[in-house]
């Protein structure tokens, strides 16, 4: 019996795939990368969930047109990604057993509230505020957070940061627990920016940072990939991929000096494969990871859900539960996580 043949155009498809397979292959290296010597390389990792996808939808197209010697490089290409790379999809999560000293810790990019109305939704910070009222989450922590009438949160603690050049947003916590100490890490004159509180529990306590790393200013809307602005769509991106490694190398200093039990929240603006997600995660947990299920989407890029703020914990912490919430009052979407400790 004679073999089947490639088409001209499967001949075609089966290039790309080769390509995009090997773009795959060329991600697992990219978290070893340091921005200051590589950040052209670094911004490889943003594109990384698609080579996955991509890659999946040739396994399934090779299968379904019978040509499974085809599929053979992308197959074994994804299953290495499995072993390598976090997951892009998770089909199950999981609740582990809660006690009475579990704690629910949410974080969320309001983007200033929609001061530039972004979102034709009007009052959006009443309307986030009544959402986490809802949730009724034990600590908060807010990035991109500025003061407005309408946010009032009933929480008997807080510490709120705003950068000594009177940009107009900066970052909050919001905390059901007395806070014991609290302070803020790196350069105070931007935004972006590191703050942690100290709250106390019974006879224990826990260190939270909020962290918002350095935006790399791709607004999907408005972004367009064109040769026109392409180079300097470069020059941004790895410039800010640098600021991100100033910033994680000051975080990951001041936790070395840490003995309390600690959790890792806020904007990360990168992906799970990613330079910056490897340095911060370190030996951390990641509550997607271990509890939560789907996407985990908290950001869109021209549709594409990305999983880019976080929630971390040390492993003297366990998860309960994590959750992502599909609320629109932000470009960012809230999660959070339940933890014992």
């Amino acid at each position: 019996m004679a073999k089947k043949r490639l088409s001209l155009l499967n001949k075609i498809l089966f290039l790309i795939n080769n390509i995009v397979a090997i773009a795959l292959v060329i991600s697992f290296f990219i978290p070893n990368l340091i921005p200051e010597k590589f950040g052209m390389l670094a911004l490889w990792s943003l594109l990384t969930p698609i080579f996955i996808i991509v890659n999946f939808c040739f396994v399934i197209y090779w299968i379904l047109i019978g040509f499974k010697k085809q599929l053979i490089l992308s197959f074994f290409v994804l299953l290495l990604s499995f072993l390598l790379l976090p997951p892009v999809y998770k089909l199950y999560g999981s609740t582990n057993k809660t006690s009475k000293d579990s704690v629910t810790i949410m974080t969320y990019n309001v983007r200033k509230f929609n001061r530039y109305k972004w979102i034709d939704i009007e009052n959006i910070d009443a309307r986030i505020a009544d959402f986490i009222t809802t949730e009724n989450p034990d600590i908060v922590a807010l990035q991109e957070f500025r003061a407005t009438k309408n946010f009032d949160l009933q929480y008997p603690y807080y510490f709120n940061y705003r950068a000594k050049n009177k940009k107009p947003s900066g970052l909050i916590i919001y905390s059901k627990y007395p806070i014991l100490h609290k302070g803020l890490l790196g350069n105070h004159n931007f935004s972006s920016g590191i703050q942690y509180i100290d709250i106390a529990k019974k006879n224990d306590t826990l260190r939270i940072y909020n962290f918002h790393l350095e935006s790399l200013g791709i607004v999907p809307d408005k972004e367009y990939f064109g040769h026109k602005n392409s180079e300097r769509l470069v020059k941004r991106l790895t410039r800010s991929f640098k600021t991100q490694q100033a910033q994680i190398d000051t975080l990951n200093a001041h936790i070395k000096k840490c003995h309390y039990k600690i959790v890792l929240v806020g904007d990360m603006n990168n992906t799970a494969y990613s330079w910056a997600y490897k340095n911060i995660k370190n030996d951390f947990q990641d509550s997607f990871l271990e509890t939560g299920k789907g996407f985990g989407k908290t950001y869109t890029l021209k549709k594409m859900p990305l999983r880019i703020d976080y929630i971390f914990a040390d492993k003297r912490i366990n998860f309960i539960h994590h959750k992502n919430y599909g609320i629109r009052y932000s470009d960012h979407y809230p999660l959070s996580a339940t933890i014992n400790f």
